[in-house]
C-alpha cells in the first residue's frame, strides 16, 4: 500500500489543459451523436471511444542493473510489482498500461489484468538454434569458435527450459495465458528466473515460464493519474545473443517518448554508447535521460556536473540536440518517500538524501518524505513526460480527433439540408450515373494516384539507402587496402560505420519530408474535389460547408539504423578475421562482401518493418476516407433505397424535430472555438 501515493497527482498539472479538451471534445461528439441518425452516431461514439483510449507509449530503455524495473514500479504506482534482481538471460518486454482497460480476450478473464504471450517456434528456434543476431554475425564471418561457444550455451539454456516445463514445452510455444489479477509471485513466475528453486522441480514457482516468455502485458489502475500511459520496460541491452537489441527496436518503433535509464555510477559506459546509437534515429523531443541511482554518489551536488558534463559530450559526439532533457534522480528515494518506509536506504544513501537535500533547500518541505520525493528526481521526470505528451501524441490525436469530428458535423448538415428537400437532392443528375456513382469515379482514381506515389516514394527511398551504401563500402574497402599496402597484416584495422548511419538517416529524412508534404497534397486535393461534389449535390444553401483532409500518417523514428553490425564490434572474433586472410585483395573481397551483406540487412529491415507499414497507412487513411463519403452522398442521393415502401430511409432522424442543421452548425462553431 502506498502511504503517499497523492504524491503522484503532481503529473497532471502539466496535462491539465490537454485532459481538459479532451473531455471537452468527447462532450461534443456526445452532442454529435445525440442529434445525428445512428450511423453518424456510431462514428461520433468511434471517435470519442479512440479519444477516450488514448494511452502514449513511453519505453524505457537501459544496460542490466541501471534501475529501469525500479523505476517503472514507481511510476506504474506498484513499488515492487516488476523484480529488479531479473536474471540477464531473460528477454521480457514488460507492458504496463495505466487507466486502460485490456482489449477483449475470448480465451481470458472478462477483466484481464495480466497476459504473458510466449515465443512461437520460429522465434525460438532463431534464438536456440542460429543464436539470435550476434549467431548471425559470427557466422557470416565465418566465426567458428565463436559460434561454437555461442551453441554451448543456448544449449544449456535449451536443456534447462525442457527440463523445466517437460512435456509442455512444445505446447506453450505461441500460447499465452491472461489473468484476472496481478502481483509479484505472478510476475515472478513468468519474467525471473531467479536462483533458488531446482530446475527440474516442475512446480517450481519463480521464472517458470520464463525463458519461453516474449512479453508481459498489464492493466494498472492509478486514480492519482488524470491520464493513461503505457509503460514499456525493456531488458537491458548487453545480452549474449543482441536478442534484447531487437526487443528494445521494436519496442521504439512504437514509442512516443523513450526514457534512457543511466547509472550513476557508470553513466554512458560502451554498454550505454550502444544505446546512444540507437536513439540517435529519434527526434531529440522523443528522448529523456534519467541518470538513476544518485543516492549511492558520495557527495551528489559535487558529482552531477561532472557527470552532466559528460553526458552532454557524448549527446554532441552522436549529433543529439541540447533539447534532451537529462535528469538526476533515484527510483529508491521515490519508493521510500512513496511507501513512507525507510527500511530500503542504507546508512550511506540517507546520508547522501541529507546533504543533496541540504544543497537545495527550493526542494524542501515540510513534509519529509514530500522532500525525498521532490529530491528523487521523478516529479521532473513525469513533468518532462507530460509536456512532450501534450506536445506531441496528446496534441496530434486531438487535432486529428477534431478535424475528424469537425468533418462529420458537416455531413450530419449536408445529411440534414437533403431531408428537408429530398426531391431536389434525389433529381440532381452528375453525368449518366449522378453523384453516387461520380463519388465512387473520385475513390477509385484518388486511391490510384495514392497507390502511384506511395511506389514512388518507395523506390526513391530505396534507391538513396542502394547508392549510400555502396559508397560506404566501396570507401571503406579502399581504406582497408591502403592500410595493408601500408601496415600489411600487423595491427587490427577498423571502419567506424557511423558514417553510413548518417546517410541512411539522411535518405530517411527525406523519404519522410517528401511524404509529408505530397501525401498532404494529395489529401487536400481528394478533400477538394469531395466538397465540390457535396455543393454540387446540396447547392448554394450550404455555402459555407467543407470537408477537411485527413492527417498525412506520422512516419516512425528509423531506430532500426541504430542495429549493431560487426563493425560495431570489436571482439576476439572480429579480430582473428584479418589474420584468416592472406592478401590485400582477399582482405578486400571478403570485407565487401560481409559489410554489403551488413549493412543491406539494415535497409531491408527498415524498407519491409516501417516504410511498408507507413505506406500502406497512407493508403488505407485515404481509403478510408473517401468510403465514409462514398456511403454518405450513396445516402444522401438515395442511390441504393429500395423502392420497397417498406424500406428503412436513409435520412431517417433528420425530418423530425427541431432544425437539425443550426445544431449542427453549432456544433461546428464549438469545434472551430476549440481549434483557435
Amino acid at each position: 500500500m502506498l502511504e503517499n501515493a497523492p504524491f503522484l497527482t503532481s503529473a497532471n498539472a502539466t496535462l491539465a489543459g490537454l485532459t481538459s479538451e479532451f473531455s471537452e471534445l468527447a462532450d461534443t461528439l456526445d452532442r454529435l451523436g445525440a442529434a445525428a441518425d445512428a450511423r453518424t452516431a456510431s462514428r461520433a461514439a468511434g471517435l470519442k471511444s479512440r479519444l477516450q483510449a488514448f494511452s502514449p507509449r513511453i519505453t524505457l530503455v537501459g544496460q542490466v542493473k541501471a534501475g529501469k524495473s525500479a523505476l517503472t514500479n514507481v511510476l506504474a504506482a506498484s513499488p515492487g510489482l516488476l523484480p529488479s534482481d531479473v536474471n540477464p538471460w531473460t528477454s521480457v518486454v514488460t507492458m504496463l498500461a495505466i487507466n486502460t482497460r485490456a482489449p477483449a480476450d475470448p480465451t481470458g478473464p472478462a477483466n484481464t489484468k495480466a497476459r504473458f504471450t510466449f515465443f512461437n517456434r520460429d522465434e525460438w528456434d532463431n534464438l536456440v538454434v542460429n543464436g539470435g543476431r550476434l549467431g548471425e554475425l559470427a557466422e557470416r564471418a565465418g566465426a567458428e569458435e565463436e559460434m561454437m561457444e555461442i551453441q554451448r550455451q543456448i544449449d544449456t539454456m535449451r536443456k534447462t527450459t525442457e527440463a523445466r516445463l517437460g512435456k509442455h514445452f512444445e505446447l506453450l510455444l505461441g500460447q499465452n495465458h491472461s489473468y484476472g489479477y496481478v502481483d509479484h509471485e505472478l510476475v515472478e513466475r513468468y519474467v525471473c528466473l531467479g536462483d533458488g528453486p531446482d530446475l527440474s522441480d516442475a512446480g517450481a514457482a519463480t521464472g517458470r515460464f520464463a525463458d519461453i516468455t516474449k512479453s508481459a502485458e498489464f492493466y494498472l489502475d492509478v486514480p492519482e493519474y488524470d491520464f493513461s500511459m503505457t509503460l514499456c520496460d525493456t531488458p537491458g541491452v548487453n545480452d549474449t545473443f543482441l536478442i534484447r537489441e531487437q526487443i528494445t527496436l521494436r519496442s521504439l518503433r512504437n514509442s512516443e517518448l523513450c526514457v534512457v535509464v543511466l547509472s550513476a555510477h557508470q553513466a554512458l559506459t560502451t554498454v550505454d554508447l550502444a544505446l546512444m546509437r540507437i536513439i540517435s534515429n529519434l527526434e531529440n523531443r522523443q528522448i529523456i535521460l534519467f541518470v538513476n541511482r544518485i543516492d549511492e554518489l558520495n557527495d551528489p551536488m559535487a558529482q552531477i556536473p561532472e557527470i552532466r558534463a559528460g553526458i552532454e559530450q557524448t549527446l554532441k559526439k552522436f549529433n543529439i540536440g541540447p533539447d534532451v532533457a537529462v535528469i538526476f534522480g533515484s527510483a529508491r528515494w521515490a519508493e521510500a518517500s512513496l511507501t513512507a518506509s525507510m527500511r530500503l536506504l542504507s546508512p550511506d544513501s540517507q546520508h547522501a538524501l541529507t546533504a543533496y537535500s541540504a544543497n537545495l533547500p527550493e526542494r524542501k518541505s515540510e513534509s519529509g518524505w514530500e522532500t525525498m520525493w521532490n529530491l528523487s528526481g521523478v516529479p521532473d521526470l513525469l513533468e518532462a513526460i507530460g509536456e512532450r505528451i501534450r506536445e506531441g501524441a496528446g496534441k496530434r490525436q486531438l487535432e486529428r480527433t477534431k478535424r475528424s469530428a469537425r468533418n462529420l458535423a458537416n455531413e450530419a448538415r449536408a445529411k440534414a439540408v437533403a431531408a428537408r428537400q429530398p426531391s431536389r437532392v434525389v433529381n440532381i443528375k452528375l453525368g449518366e450515373g449522378g453523384a453516387a456513382a461520380a463519388m465512387r469515379e473520385l475513390s477509385a482514381r484518388f486511391e490510384a494516384d495514392a497507390a502511384s506515389l506511395c511506389q514512388r516514394l518507395r523506390d526513391d527511398l530505396v534507391q538513396r539507402m542502394q547508392t549510400a551504401e555502396a559508397s560506404f563500402v566501396k570507401r571503406a574497402t579502399d581504406s582497408l587496402v591502403t592500410y595493408l599496402e601500408q601496415h600489411g597484416e600487423q595491427g587490427t584495422w577498423n571502419y567506424d560505420p557511423t558514417g553510413l548511419r548518417v546517410l541512411h538517416r539522411t535518405a530517411y529524412a527525406s523519404f519522410s519530408r517528401a511524404l509529408a508534404a505530397k501525401v498532404g497534397t494529395l489529401y487536400g486535393e481528394a478533400a477538394s474535389h469531395v466538397q465540390g461534389l457535396y455543393l454540387a449535390v446540396l447547392g448554394d444553401e450550404l455555402a459555407d460547408f467543407s470537408v477537411e483532409p485527413p492527417h498525412p500518417p506520422r512516419v516512425p523514428a528509423p531506430v532500426g539504423l541504430g542495429r549493431t553490425i560487426a563493425l560495431d564490434l570489436q571482439s576476439t572474433w572480429w579480430r582473428r578475421w584479418w589474420q584468416k586472410r592472406r592478401g590485400a585483395s582477399a582482405y578486400a573481397k571478403d570485407y565487401a562482401q560481409l559489410i554489403s551483406a551488413e549493412v543491406h540487412a539494415i535497409s531491408k529491415e527498415i524498407e519491409d518493418s516501417q516504410v511498408a507499414a507507413v505506406l500502406e497507412n497512407t493508403r488505407a487513411t485515404l481509403r478510408d476516407f473517401l468510403r465514409e463519403h462514398e456511403e454518405t452522398i450513396s445516402r444522401i442521393t438515395n442511390a441504393d433505397a429500395s423502392t420497397d415502401e417498406t424500406a428503412e430511409d436513409p435520412l431517417a432522424g433528420f425530418r423530425t424535430g427541431g432544425d437539425a442543421n443550426t445544431t449542427f452548425s453549432e456544433i461546428l462553431k464549438g469545434l472551430e472555438e476549440m481549434a483557435a
